[in-house]
């Protein structure tokens, strides 16, 4: 009988229903507890209606975690929406799989359960083919944000969860999920305006992801450019990757998309990029894919609250500039936005760094003190 610890591809829970029950975004579809592993809290894994790049329903799965810490509050227990970082594009790295699993690096790493500590639940999205049958729509950011916004409206319709749709919310992810809650920031007050969102506090998330590529194509980390490359085709099939990509191209993308996450495609392919897995012209020298990546960016919308934005000063993964940009324009738009740099800090060490001041910040928006701005 399949159950948490079985690769998602062979599980039936991540299977595609069809057709989709009725219901708006964000209704849970199925759920089943389980335990993340080395955190103090129940788990739930789950599966909820969301919406494509397109507009078009579709199904997302991800989890919930509720501490075991009593919350003895009158208001109702708060929840985060969480955008993880990156994980990989290959379904068993979903993170709702890896926390049973043990594997997942922002529980084992500590920001996960630092968060419970304070007596929140988090509500965690998968996104979009994650999980689930078809490719990951990684780096896209439509589908990404409203993933990230229907699993708080999914977890609040759990049983057993006790969490309310009065609760306040924030919003909260590094790197990836930077991005993510940036993108759901922006689109909340029209797609999600019931949510009692309080606050988001993105770290290092790329305000362009085509400035990313471009800054990983053939570089150090050059194994994340599979995943912009899959995860765009994924939300854009008319820009046929399939049939642009060379042999070894091919063997490096089913590598991505069966197999390896994230520390194992960083290790396998240092220097990877588009010269060798494209037949030319480069990916931002098409003008369909620039095009595609340009839609991607932040600053698009301003968010209707608060926010925090920080990033480390030589992140070597999101450069600083790229992620300084999302507290100019949102600036621009008349947003109250903190922005934070988090020391002479690379990737790794501004989350380790950055979390415990977000999440600081984050309890003065439940408390409801005025938000600091940082803005001109």
């Amino acid at each position: 009988m399949a159950g948490p610890l079985q690769d998602p591809a062979g599980d039936p829970f991540y299977a595609l229903p069809s057709p989709l029950p009725e219901g708006p975004h964000g209704t849970l579809i199925r759920s089943r507890a389980y335990v993340p592993l080395g955190l103090p809290a129940w788990g739930w894994q789950i599966m909820y209606k969301s919406t494509d790049v397109n507009g078009n329903a579709i199904a997302v799965t991800g989890n919930v975690m509720v501490p075991w810490l009593p919350w003895f509050q009158s208001s109702p227990r708060p929840i985060i929406g969480w955008a993880s970082g990156t994980q990989g594009v290959a379904d068993r790295c979903a993170p709702s799989h890896q926390l049973a699993i043990g594997t997942e690096y922002e529980a084992i790493a500590g920001p996960i359960g630092w968060t419970l500590a304070r007596g929140w639940a988090i509500a965690m999205t998968d996104y979009q083919g994650l999980g689930t049958p078809g490719d990951h729509t990684y780096g896209v950011a439509a589908p990404t944000g409203r993933a990230m916004l229907d699993a708080v409206i999914a977890a609040q319709q759990l049983g057993g969860a006790n969490l309310s749709a009065q609760a306040a919310v924030g919003l909260v992810g590094y790197s990836q999920g930077g991005h993510a809650s940036a993108i759901a920031a922006e689109l909340q007050p029209s797609y999600a305006p019931a949510l009692k969102v309080k606050g988001v506090a993105s770290g290092a998330g790329p305000s362009s992801v085509d400035g990313l590529y471009a800054a990983h194509n053939g570089g150090l980390f050059g194994g994340a450019i599979p995943y912009l490359l899959v995860g765009l085709n994924a939300a854009y099939p008319e820009l046929g990757l399939d049939a642009i990509l060379t042999s070894y191209g091919r063997s490096v993308i089913a590598d991505a998309r069966n197999n390896k996450c994230l520390l194992a495609m960083a290790t396998s392919y240092p220097g990877l990029g588009d010269a060798v897995l494209i037949d030319g012209p480069g990916i931002l020298a098409r003008p369909d894919w620039k095009a595609r990546f340009q839609q991607q960016r932040t600053g698009t919308a301003t968010p209707a609250v608060p926010a925090l934005v920080y990033a480390g000063l030589l992140d070597e993964i999101v450069p600083f500039e790229n992620t300084k940009k999302t507290f100019t324009a949102w600036c621009a738009g008349g947003a109250k936005v903190s922005f934070r740099t988090i020391g002479i800090t690379e990737h790794a060490t501004g989350m380790l760094l950055g979390y415990p001041l977000a999440l600081d910040w984050m309890a003065d928006r439940f408390a409801g003190a005025p938000a600091p701005s940082d803005c001109p």
